[in-house]
C-alpha cells in the first residue's frame, strides 16, 4: 500500500492499494484509510487499479471509511478499480455507495513509488475437479463462497 499526496488534487490524499487485500489485512487497512483521511484537507481517494484479490470482508472497511468521512465533511472517492474489486463491489451491491473515477496521469511519468503490498502469499490453487479436469470454480473471500470464474478468473457470482 502506498500514501501520497498530489498537489493537483488540492487537499484530497491519494491512497494506492496494490496486491492481495484479504482478510488479514483488515486492520492494517482501516489505520491506514484512517490517517490518510485524518491528514487530509478534503478527503481521500482510493486507487485499487493494482488489487489482485479483494477479499469481500474488505468491503466493510471501505463502508467504514466512508462514513467516518462523511461525518468529518470531507471526500472519499474510488478510483481506476481492477476488474476484481469492481465485481466484488457489485456481487455485495456496494459500488453505488462510492464516488468512483478514473486515476488521473502521474505527476511523475516513469517513476515507481514505493510500495508495500499487503499480501505477498499468492492463494492456493483450488484442487482438481473429479476427473481430474480443473474446476471452473473459484474461492469468494472468506466467507468460503465459490462462484464459477470467467474466462479472466474473475468470479461472476451465483448463477
Amino acid at each position: 500500500m502506498r500514501i501520497h499526496s498530489d498537489p493537483r488534487t488540492e487537499g484530497i490524499v491519494v491512497v494506492v492499494l496494490r496486491g492481495e487485500i484479504d482478510y488479514g489485512c483488515e486492520e492494517m487497512l482501516l489505520r491506514s484509510l484512517t490517517s490518510a483521511l485524518n491528514s487530509s484537507a478534503r478527503g481521500i481517494a482510493i486507487d485499487l487499479s493494482k488489487v489482485s484479490f479483494w477479499a469481500c470482508s474488505s468491503v466493510k472497511v471501505l463502508l467504514a471509511t466512508r462514513e467516518l468521512a462523511q461525518r468529518h465533511g470531507k471526500t472519499m472517492s474510488l478510483r481506476a478499480l481492477s476488474p476484481i474489486v469492481r465485481r466484488v463491489l457489485e456481487l455485495s451491491e456496494s459500488l453505488h455507495l462510492f464516488t468512483t473515477e478514473a486515476a488521473p496521469a502521474s505527476p511523475h511519468p516513469g517513476r515507481r513509488p514505493a510500495t508495500v503490498a499487503p499480501s505477498q502469499t499468492p492463494a492456493p490453487a483450488p484442487p482438481p475437479a473429479p476427473g481430474g479436469r480443473a474446476s471452473a470454480y473459484s474461492s469468494a473471500g472468506s466467507a468460503g463462497m465459490s462462484f464459477p470464474s470467467d474466462s479472466t478468473g474473475v468470479p461472476v457470482g451465483p448463477a
